[in-house]
């Protein structure tokens, strides 16, 4: 499982006004939502009962949430980056305006621990995050993630 195959166009957002974990949250359960054509509170319950087994935020201003889906749906993702960083109760301490987060079929969950191993290993590089973090549109990040 690639990012490309995760990720379309209309689920990158550039320079997003994000305010709290929750509003970012709440954002990207309305976009996978459409995407998903499921419940976005119900999705929204999800990542926030995924947040209290522990943070997705994995450093360095990176969040990667993710939770598990219906195995009928196709796995999809959906890449903010915010304007400014955000409380995310992160391991290191640091604001988050980096989030990629996963929603995962049931019976695709080894193929996600690739997935999620090709995005950590990305957004875990110092070049290629300042790339991310200075992209001007949601074009540029969507081209930077899927290369």
């Amino acid at each position: 499982m690639k990012i490309s195959t995760l990720l379309n166009q209309q689920s990158v957002f550039c320079k997003t006004t994000c305010t709290s974990k929750k509003g970012a949250l709440e954002k990207i359960s309305l976009i996978a939502a459409k995407e998903l054509d499921l419940d976005a509170q119900e999705l929204f319950e999800s990542l926030i009962a995924r947040e209290k087994i522990g943070s997705t935020g994995v450093g360095s201003g990176i969040a990667i949430p993710h939770v598990k889906i219906s195995s009928e749906l196709p796995a999809t993702a959906v890449f903010l980056q915010c304007e400014k960083g955000i409380d995310y109760d992160s391991y290191d301490g640091n604001k988050v305006d980096i989030l990629f987060a996963i929603f995962v079929p049931e019976d695709l969950c080894k193929e996600y621990l690739s997935a999620l191993a090709e995005i950590s290993e990305k957004l875990l590089n110092k070049q290629f995050l300042r790339q991310l973090r200075s992209a001007d549109n949601a074009q540029e990040l969507f081209e930077l993630l899927t290369l």
